[in-house]
């Protein structure tokens, strides 16, 4: 089932331009026999969705015609009969074609005319569709056998031989059509195939080489600079389980390669542009604690200076101040000092508090999350607090001091409570990012900040292991 989107957030709807040159306009015909007096789409897709081109009318003998520019941007695209129905097609060097098929099941059985590059396209999916349901049919005996786990290893070898035989095919696919849509998505789907481990000096095998040399070959055979691989499903999926994945989950790691391959992609306009936009989008609001540094990075390095010229000065201010409000509370930097009333009207200078570790709680007498939170924050901080040298300054948002004091004293909040609203430094909301509660921040003795965002139940376990890394007792 085909699940359309009308666009994407940020800088992605500005990317579908193509710059082709003395090129022919695309006349493409459908019928599709069984079908008749409706409306079909063309759709077409790009990173991880599926989106409306445009709408064609079906005559009483099921043919209709898609006429284009020659700017329609290449890849592949899906004549949508309805949510359940349709057919995918290459636009590619071919710009005068038809395309017929049936109702029932349409992809199925697809005669291409006047099209080299569809017809090698459907001998594929037909191909591999074939192979695909022999394999269904060996795993199937399997399982009906009387022997389950395969022992002899018959069908498994079976398997194993229409597998190879497959690669086999695709690899000549792209011998014999090296320029066609087809050896590109080949190429993009490739997986690197580790050689024999080798043996170290000490005669054992080296346990890293496996993924040393998978990942250092992962991207071999894709072409950065070709941007019909955006307007596929492929590219989009490939690239996420690289990052998610493939590469080690290290902020510092993850900047280093994302660098690479912006600039791998750099000669290629929209490839570039897709580029900062995924990273961009993918850690924007990244839930693994650390990862907003690489958002800020990417700002850093290609918004503010000026790289991204085809966002509109809006949004791109707008991207800005989002990374200029997340820079000062990075891990790794001294928290911003707040100074606030107490519950006597006292001034109580955040930096001014003497602990090991210092927990920042944002909260609010009327979250619902918070009552929840709170009382594992007590627990944990009556059972644990000479333990850890731990302090806690609470932030309430609340401006009323009656609903905050009797908040305090129902849930027993026996540490440094200050009243956000009062303060001498500045909207704590700018100053921690801070848009609901609660929300938790460690600090080091020397007020840096180590850890944020955490859940209750999760401060226990940050600490014990915060405390074994070296230089940390």
């Amino acid at each position: 089932m085909l699940k359309f989107r009308i666009a994407l957030l940020l800088v992605l709807p500005m990317l579908l331009v193509n710059t082709s040159k003395g090129q022919k306009e695309y006349n493409i015909k459908f019928r599709i026999n069984g079908l008749k007096d409706t409306t079909c789409m063309v759709a077409y897709y790009y990173s991880n969705g599926t989106y409306i081109k445009d709408t064609l009318r079906v005559d009483h003998a099921g043919r209709c015609s898609y006429k284009a520019p020659a700017t329609l941007p290449r890849g592949l695209y899906a004549l949508v009969i309805s949510d359940k129905k349709y057919f995918d097609f290459v636009v590619n060097s071919d710009h005068k074609f038809s395309l017929e098929t049936d109702v029932v099941n349409p992809g199925l059985k697809v005669t291409v005319k006047d099209s080299p590059e569809n017809d090698l396209f459907y001998q594929y999916l037909d191909h591999s569709r074939e192979k695909y349901e022999e394999i269904q049919l060996l795993q199937a005996k399997i399982k009906e056998s009387a022997d389950p786990k395969d022992t002899s290893g018959y069908y498994s070898r079976q398997i194993e031989a229409i597998n190879n035989e497959l690669i086999a095919y695709k690899l000549d696919l792209v011998k014999t059509h090296p320029e066609s849509f087809v050896a590109l998505m080949i190429n993009t789907m490739k997986e690197p195939e580790v050689p024999e481990i080798p043996t170290l000096p000490n005669g054992r095998k080296d346990s890293l080489y496996a993924y040393r040399y998978y990942k250092a070959h992962f991207w071999d055979d894709c072409n950065f600079t070709d941007d019909r691989v955006l307007r596929t499903p492929i590219f989009h999926n490939k690239l996420k389980k690289y990052y998610d994945n493939i590469l080690v989950q290290d902020p510092d790691t993850l900047i280093r390669e994302t660098d690479a391959l912006i600039e791998k992609s750099r000669s290629n306009e929209e490839m570039f542009k897709y580029m900062i936009w995924f990273t961009t989008y993918h850690y924007e609001n990244s839930e693994i604690m650390g990862f907003d540094k690489i958002f800020v990075h990417v700002v850093d390095r290609y918004y503010i200076t000026g790289q991204t010229t085809w966002i509109t000065k809006e949004i791109n201010d707008k991207i800005i101040k989002k990374a200029n409000k997340m820079r000062p509370v990075l891990l790794g930097e001294k928290a911003p000092n707040m100074v606030m009333t107490d519950t006597t009207i006292q001034w109580v200078s955040m930096h001014n508090i003497t602990a090991k570790y210092l927990m920042v709680l944002f909260w609010d007498p009327d979250c619902g999350h918070c009552e929840k939170e709170i009382p594992i924050i007590k627990e944990f901080y009556d059972q644990n607090r000479e333990k850890y040298g731990l302090k806690i300054f609470a932030v309430c948002s609340d401006t009323s001091l009656v609903k905050w004091k009797k908040a305090i004293r129902k849930k027993n909040m026996n540490w440094i409570n200050v009243d956000g609203p009062r303060t001498l430094t500045g909207d704590f909301h700018e100053q921690y990012d801070i848009n609901s509660t609660p929300v938790i921040y460690l600090l080091d003795d020397q007020k840096k900040i180590i850890a944020k965002r955490l859940a209750a139940d999760k401060i226990g376990y940050f600490l014990e292991n915060y405390g074994k890394l070296p230089g940390k007792k």
